[in-house]
């Protein structure tokens, strides 16, 4: 009886907190079927190629009662390898055991592992002229040439006229470990952001629209050794990185254009040997589009990464700046197979950070130039673009190994809408490999290609 009454105070409990709050259910479902083949070394030599299928499903809810919003974003998806197993290293060093199909697998026959993480969580607390998030939440810098992802933090925003304001501290690795007279792992991200805007809105006379950002991120690491590694290695003492950017996007009548410029530095401390690295580098990105006529739009971007120098000395590295969300192409900085976090190159001196993908080009940089054409409505329920990329490394691998150039690729990407929930989507990516991949003859540099279908829904 005492069981039965401690259950029905329960569950009244919990209905009067759904009575007291507003809850709002959201999210997305997407199954995709994957083909690629020589993706990761451009050698049809080697047997890499791949054809799997994947799906996740993300559910948002937020509970909002007076000035409070709870908000938890939850990932249901498939494991790409299972961190159980030593033997699953991503290719091309392995199998990665998770390419396959996980989410409707079984667990004998179809390798059934799966993940539920919390990508999101959060509370939002609106104070009239200024509102406070705390918790897990997403950050985005710019276009994200630095960073958008996901952490946890404090941040503070307001808005007064033309003016938007952000300023957040973010956690990020938290330990209280203490190892080799560490003490636990604190590293912080202290981040400013303005945005400045002006017009915009849905009648032609009013379309014109400008927007400047400015932003700065500083990362202290005071134990790295228990931090952000495997960049920083074992023997880091201490680390700082900064960067500042400058973002900004326009809308002249047909014309729209968008340039970012971010500037990257630092210095990490060694204690074997006891040196200080100083850290330096250099994104700029620079687009712009025009209508034609009420049916397509011409765009070109231009993206360059500075990377690092084969002849600079151990305690001049460069840092890679590219966030793991970012996506030029198909196939070039673009690494959505494997991750939730579509792109690469995030790194320092070619080893990962953060989110981004190890290779990254050897940390080399990329230089590109994307000319696109966007049919917004070829069909009435369809949309499509085509794009054309050329790419070299901004850096070469030594004079010995002095090819910088990627190839051209070309992308087909075409989505058609069932309804106003359900679409279907379809990326096609085709790269013709440059003599950037023939290491030193040893790789024949054969061409790389990557299909991808989807079903996504939305509600």
């Amino acid at each position: 009886m005492k069981k039965i009454g401690i259950v029905a105070l329960s569950l009244f409990g919990f209905a009067s907190m759904l009575e007291a709050a507003e809850l709002k259910f959201s999210g997305d479902f997407r199954v995709r079927g994957i083909y690629s083949d020589n993706l990761y070394d451009a050698d049809d030599s080697t047997t890499d190629a791949e054809a799997f299928a994947d799906g996740r499903f993300r559910l948002k809810i937020a509970a909002t009662a007076g000035i409070t919003s709870g908000v938890v974003v939850v990932d249901f998806t498939d494991s790409f390898s299972d961190p159980t197993n030593a033997l699953c290293v991503p290719p091309p060093g392995g199998t990665g055991c998770g390419t396959g199909n996980y989410r409707f697998g079984s667990a004998n026959f179809g390798g059934d592992y799966h993940i539920v993480g919390v990508r999101e969580a959060h509370l939002k607390l609106d104070l009239g002229r200024a509102k406070l998030a705390l918790g897990r939440k997403q950050f985005k810098l710019g276009h994200g040439l630095v960073l958008d992802d996901t952490f946890d933090a404090i941040a503070a925003k307001t808005e007064t006229g033309a003016f938007d304001v952000m300023l957040a501290l973010g956690k990020l690795r938290e330990s209280n470990v203490t190892t080799s007279g560490h003490t636990g792992s604190d590293a912080d991200l202290y981040l400013t952001k303005v945005d400045v805007h002006h017009g915009g809105g849905e009648t032609d006379a009013s379309r014109d629209e400008h927007r400047l950002g400015l932003f700065t991120a500083y990362l202290k690491d005071r134990n790295p050794f228990k931090g952000l590694g495997p960049v920083f290695l074992p023997s880091t003492d201490s680390a700082e990185m900064w960067a500042g950017g400058l973002s900004a996007d326009a809308r002249f009548g047909a014309i729209t254009a968008q340039f970012e410029v971010d500037v990257l530095g630092g210095e990490i401390n060694l204690a074997s040997p006891a040196s200080d690295v100083d850290v330096s580098g250099l994104n700029v990105l620079l687009g712009g589009g025009v209508d034609v006529g009420s049916s397509a739009n011409v765009g070109l971007t231009l993206l360059h990464t500075r990377g690092q120098e084969f002849d600079k000395s151990d305690t001049d590295w460069n840092v890679n700046g590219i966030s793991g969300n970012y996506v030029l192409g198909n196939i070039l900085v673009n690494d959505n197979l494997r991750s939730d976090r579509d792109g690469m190159c995030a790194s320092v001196r070619g080893g990962r950070f953060g989110s981004g993908g190890a290779g990254c080009l050897l940390g080399l940089g990329i230089t590109a130039v994307k000319l696109a054409v966007n049919l917004p409505d070829m069909t009435p329920n369809c949309d499509a673009d085509v794009a054309v990329i050329w790419a070299r490394s901004t850096e070469a691998i030594s004079p010995v190994l002095n090819e910088r150039d990627l190839g051209v690729e070309v992308d087909f990407n075409t989505v058609h809408r069932l309804d106003e929930h359900v679409n279907i989507a379809l990326n096609f990516g085709y790269l013709f490999a440059g003599d950037f991949f023939k290491v030193g003859g040893a790789n024949p540099g054969d061409d790389v290609l990557k299909a991808v279908a989807s079903v996504n829904y939305v509600f």
